[in-house]
């Protein structure tokens, strides 16, 4: 399910304000009312009311004052976060062994390259040399995956790599994966937001579409890897940090706003 920018501003403000249940108003007053950029107090209820529906928020509205009380469900959770959740990623166990993905296309298969380029990038690969790409994520039906895309399951072997002799994982990750502009894109979200949350002055729509384009520049590139093998100086759980008090500082104003 792809979220719309109104629908991802709501749900981020509910996984990210630091509060479980999150109280706001559907009032044109109310920051939560600007930032989604809804354009009456009717279409913002609706929308809330449409999200409740489809199971992405827990919601009730009290029609008294136009208030509502809601909470980020797990299905809401993992639509806003493409899958992967950023603590839990970080927080795994791994037990060394690699999934490794080598394919036999020929040159002229722009076509089918291209498709599987982009797969094997949605799906946090890691290019290792060559037509050899790897993931520390266990092998997941995959194959079946790119079937369903056209690919030839003939070209395409998924195997289980142990690392041996003196090459180290983390030697893997360092070649696999490109940890120094990842970084950079993190460094640049870092200064964005902390800058925002210093600045009140900015119209808070227009700080949280920008925040959006530079974080999803680093999370796309991320491949989320457990702590055991991230490389020194990676900067995601900082950027991460920042994130939930860049929109923690928004729901605080959102919930002051409401009188």
């Amino acid at each position: 399910m792809r979220l719309n920018r109104r629908s991802k501003c709501v749900l981020e403000y509910l996984l990210l304000s630091g509060i479980e249940v999150l109280e706001f108003s559907a009032h044109p007053k109310g920051l939560i009312y600007r930032s989604a950029g809804w354009t009456s107090q009717r279409n913002a209820d609706r929308h809330l009311e449409t999200l409740s529906n489809k199971g992405l928020i827990s919601a009730k509205r009290d029609r008294a004052n136009g208030r509502w009380v809601a909470s980020l469900t797990e299905e809401g959770k993992g639509i806003l976060l493409d899958e992967i959740d950023p603590i839990r990623s970080w927080g795994e166990s791994w037990d060394g062994i690699w999934t490794l993905l080598s394919f036999d296309l020929s040159k002229k298969a722009f076509r089918e390259r291209k498709q599987l380029d982009s797969w094997l990038r949605k799906r946090r690969f890691g290019h290792l040399q060559g037509s050899m790409w790897i993931s520390h994520r266990k092998y997941q039906s995959w194959s079946e995956e790119l079937e369903m895309r056209k690919g030839d399951p003939r070209a395409i072997i998924f195997q289980e790599l142990i690392p041996v002799g003196k090459i180290a994982s983390k030697h893997y990750v360092s070649r696999a994966w490109p940890f120094d502009r990842t970084n950079q894109y993190y460094r640049d979200y870092i200064e964005f937001v902390e800058d925002g949350i210093k600045n009140n002055a900015e119209d808070p729509r227009v700080l949280i579409e920008r925040e959006s384009q530079l974080w999803q520049k680093a999370f796309q590139l991320d491949p989320f890897l457990p702590d055991s093998i991230l490389p020194s100086g990676y900067l995601g759980k900082l950027a991460w940090k920042r994130k939930q008090q860049f929109f923690a500082k928004l729901a605080r104003k959102a919930c002051s706003d409401l009188g």
